[in-house]
């Protein structure tokens, strides 16, 4: 696992295209220059060497090096950063407005289907109005859930205590790379700030789901029992969460629940904690979930109209449970700031 400082250095590559393009400062105008002087002086170098075939594979690879440099450099997935003392890897949502919520028709469709199902009854569809346009300003946010081995990473550094059902201190044996369950959001906040990141708010989890096309699964529109880790998923997907109900399933083993950014599990697997109050929503009543916590995303347990992006509910914040886990942000400013102060002027020399 890379810790946070080459995660920094990956994040100098993997910077969103925009800040590029629509350099503001002199040294993010520099970096542009530089960046696509080395990118076409390798390309057509390269390109020369392969037609004339005066040093074919060498040169073919040359250009297949300076394909990839560019594809990374205008990666549509978003940029991936290093964040904080966790070291995991995160990917950038750039600013800009996106489609929030649900109208009238689409909670009339999910009634239709799954309105008298198990896990959907007093269900406050309410919460979700209205269907409308927000800003979010740019934001990394965490590739996947916070996994038992980094929060057990966290409470040796900070003396935190256990989850509960860890024996001794430890998470059970084979399970470091599964979500860390039985985290109120009072220890969630507590790891996010020791790792120098933040709790998402409602808005940024649900644009880094979503994206901007208004889509409801992080997929795409249609529910698709192949793609994530929810109650009706195929068995491969939440087999490990049905055999042992305390430690879930694995992060990212839903290969097809990745949002338009590259982020995994939103859909599925377990839900997670916001910074969000519930009783802020539009659509919410006075005195409704007055000091809950919006919990957005489904897990491997919930009918598919939880793995909507739209879809949340409101928690407790002392509360724990074995299909709540969580995920960090981080401040663009934050990392841009390391960006900025970083010296390109050696790249020159290719």
């Amino acid at each position: 696992m890379m810790n946070g400082k080459m995660q920094d250095a990956r994040c100098k590559i993997f910077l969103d295209v925009k800040e590029i393009i629509n350099a503001k400062t002199p040294r993010l105008k520099q970096r542009r220059k530089v960046y696509l002087h080395f990118f076409f002086a390798t390309f057509f170098s390269s390109l020369r060497l392969c037609v004339k075939n005066q040093v074919f594979v060498p040169s073919c690879l040359l250009l297949l090096t300076s394909v990839f440099f560019l594809l990374s450099f205008a990666y549509s997935h978003g940029s991936y950063a290093g964040g904080g003392a966790d070291g995991a890897g995160m990917v950038f949502i750039p600013e800009g407005e996106f489609i929030m919520g649900s109208d009238d028709d689409d909670i009339k469709e999910v009634k239709k289907v799954y309105g008298n199902k198990g896990g959907m009854e007093g269900y406050l569809y309410e919460s979700e109005k209205p269907k409308r346009k927000v800003y979010v300003k740019s934001f990394f946010i965490d590739k996947y859930e916070v996994t038992n081995a980094q929060y057990k990473k966290f409470m040796d550094a900070a003396g935190h205590p256990a989850p509960k059902h860890w024996g001794n201190g430890m998470y059970p044996p084979g399970k470091a790379h599964y979500p860390v369950l039985f985290i109120s959001w009072y220890d969630a906040k507590e790891y996010a700030k020791w790792a120098g990141k933040r709790l998402p708010a409602e808005e940024e989890w649900e644009k880094a789901a979503r994206g901007t096309d208004g889509r409801a699964y992080p997929w795409g529109n249609k529910y698709d029992p192949a793609l994530a880790s929810t109650a009706e998923a195929i068995l491969e997907n939440i087999i490990e969460g049905i055999c042992n109900v305390n430690t879930g399933n694995p992060v990212g083993i839903a290969r097809g629940d990745v949002s338009p950014y590259g982020v995994h599990d939103m859909g599925g697997n377990v839900r997670e904690w916001t910074n969000s109050r519930f009783g802020d929503c539009p659509g919410c009543g006075p005195g409704q979930g007055k000091d809950k916590k919006v919990v957005k995303g489904g897990s491997w347990v919930d009918l598919s109209p939880k793995a909507r992006c739209a879809s949340k509910d409101g928690v407790e914040p002392e509360a724990v449970s074995h299909i709540i886990g969580f995920r960090c942000v981080r401040d663009y400013e934050m990392v841009a700031k390391i960006n900025e102060t970083a010296d390109y002027t050696d790249l020159h020399r290719f």
